[in-house]
């Protein structure tokens, strides 16, 4: 009787396990037959474009859309097949497993007639049970794979669509006649932006906004943002910028300081393809940045867009669709005449360089890395600038004017988030998994390394004074010897840090979880607390100043004017 029971559950198995092999044979057969047929049709429009004129810059931006569609849908293709042809692999190893164990296990026995038969009339109902079953599931996952595929089709042609150059005109606004441009002045234009809050954190040279008289609050305006995102707001004059975002529309909203009404609202064009991302990252992560004349934002789907502080649109160009684990979120870098992106995909990575008046590439520097989603940082010297970039295996220097590398350093690691911060010539930087150091700007060379201090794993590091200070999501901060990375002192705080804090006035703005604004002084001796107020919110997004008052984005989407509160 037990080897009966042993014997009829290795038989159950086996029949399982044929079943599967058939269904996921017919699958694979059937994934590649229908598979086959758009990637030649997109591949055949792809050699078409390519023979026409590619002088015409529509035309290239097309081919090179079309280029990346192309080869991301044939190694997804490529990876689907192999994983299933892995799982049939599998499932044969395992019914020769089962078969081997039967024979081992189950010793032959001598059959009465009467009882062979009745065996034999259970095993083959049991057999034409199980063939039905198979049979019933097939085709319920043919039927399903037809419906999703048809699905699929209908969004290819869509897209088709939109990379043929036929948007509708009511969604995607007519860019503005460009005037002639006018040469920037690098130097004079970062100046200019310590007055205001123009980019991610703030100003790239020391911010000069003043802090403000007490740390006591009140809401001079509250206004709900409505699209959600995570992006921190940005500010010129008495102008609030900031930018949301879903899977239907990406949109960049402009806030009068004074009354907080919203004064207008510029959507970009449908882009090609819209990823998926994580909720907590969203389609609207990048902070945009602006100068005196333009504002420029960025979002999940590649889609980049320049308008004027009045809301019309001067030009708007697509990158390729970012696919990368959780979604876009590098922040876009202001340098005078160029604006900076670190475009770091699952396949590809990319630093570009765009002309500010016409969106199009001064250079584009491949960069052999993986994925990131860290934003580029900047160090200024007379009328040199380097960029500093970090990924999952290198540190990197490039020059702002021509995008040649300048130098790299091998051995960072985990998911880069966290930017790095510039001073005295050097690059400071700091990322959980990755590495704690500091990086001459010019070579490269180390000044500190430091392995042994918990590192952020979102919040960038900031610079002040002699202190180099890192703020960790577990509510730690930290501070080093900015010369030797020895650490100095941890002090802990009620909740973590997700927003990246800010230096103005010689003082550190911070802002936690739990919605506390934080006022913080740091030296070699500690880190004091001289100012709190409690949002009553849930922060990730870092506080902007607006001449002495505070803008702040909440979790829950939310725009907050913060004021000085009159004794």
């Amino acid at each position: 009787m037990k080897d009966d029971a042993v014997k009829s559950c290795l038989h159950f198995g086996q029949w399982v396990t044929l079943a599967f092999l058939l269904v996921l044979g017919a699958l694979l057969a059937h994934d590649a037959w229908r598979r086959t047929q758009p990637l030649d049709l997109a591949l055949q429009r792809l050699d078409q474009l390519k023979a026409g004129n590619l002088e015409a810059p529509a035309l290239q931006q097309t081919v090179r859309e079309l280029d990346y569609v192309y080869r991301a849908t044939y190694f997804q293709t490529q990876d689907r097949q192999a994983y299933g042809f892995l799982l049939l692999g599998s499932a044969f190893l395992l019914l020769c497993l089962l078969t081997g164990m039967e024979h081992f296990f189950c010793r032959p026995r001598l059959h009465t007639p009467e009882a062979h038969a009745a065996s034999a009339e259970d095993e083959r109902q049991q057999l034409l049970l199980l063939v039905l079953l198979a049979s019933l599931v097939l085709t319920a996952a043919i039927l399903i794979l037809q419906h999703r595929t048809a699905a699929q089709n209908a969004d290819t042609a869509a897209d088709t669509a939109a990379l043929d150059g036929a948007p509708d005109p009511a969604s995607a606004p007519a860019p503005a006649p460009v005037p002639a441009a006018a040469p920037i002045d690098i130097q004079a234009a970062l100046l200019a932006g310590t007055e205001h809050w123009p980019q991610f954190r703030g100003s790239l040279l020391p911010n000069r906004n003043p802090l403000p008289a007490r740390w006591q609050f009140q809401r001079k305006w509250q206004q709900r943002i409505p699209l959600e995102g995570y992006s921190s707001p940005v500010i010129w004059d008495d102008r609030i910028f900031v930018s949301g975002g879903n899977k239907s529309e990406r949109v960049l909203f402009c806030y009068a300081a004074e009354s907080g009404e919203l004064l207008w609202r510029l959507a970009s064009s449908a882009a090609p393809l819209v990823p998926e991302v994580t909720a907590d990252t969203g389609y609207a992560a990048p902070t945009p940045c602006l100068d005196r004349e333009r504002v420029y934002a960025v979002f999940a789907t590649g889609e980049v867009l320049c308008c004027t502080h009045t809301g019309e649109l001067l030009w708007q160009r697509q990158l390729p669709p970012p696919q990368i684990l959780y979604g876009y979120a590098s922040s876009p870098l202001l340098l005078g005449d160029r604006l900076i992106l670190q475009y770091d995909l699952e396949e590809t990575q990319t630093l570009y360089a765009l002309d500010v008046h016409s969106g199009k590439s001064l250079w584009e520097t491949r960069r052999e890395s993986t994925p990131s989603w860290s934003s580029p940082s900047a160090f200024c010297q007379d009328d040199k600038i380097t960029i500093f970039t970090a990924g999952n295996k290198f540190a990197e220097a490039f020059a702002a004017d021509t995008g040649q590398a300048l130098w790299r350093f091998d051995g960072l690691g985990g998911e880069v988030a966290t930017s790095a911060v510039a001073g005295d010539g050097q690059f400071f930087f700091s990322n959980t998994g990755a590495i704690t150091a500091s990086f001459a700007a010019a070579d490269g060379q180390i000044g500190f390394r430091n392995d042994n201090t918990p590192a952020p794993d979102v919040a960038s590091p900031l610079l002040l004074g002699e202190v180099f200070l890192l703020f960790d999501s577990g509510g730690l901060a930290i501070g080093l010897d900015r010369r030797t990375g020895e650490e100095l002192f941890e002090a802990s705080f009620s909740d973590g840090f997700y927003a990246s804090p800010v230096a103005v006035g010689g003082k550190i703005v911070a802002v936690n979880l739990s919605g506390e604004l934080l006022l913080l002084s740091a030296s070699r001796e500690g880190i004091i607390t001289e100012g709190k107020y409690d949002l009553g919110n849930k922060v990730v997004a870092v506080p902007a100043f607006h001449r002495g008052n505070l803008v702040m984005r909440t979790f829950d989407n939310d725009l907050l004017y913060l004021e000085t509160q009159n004794q």
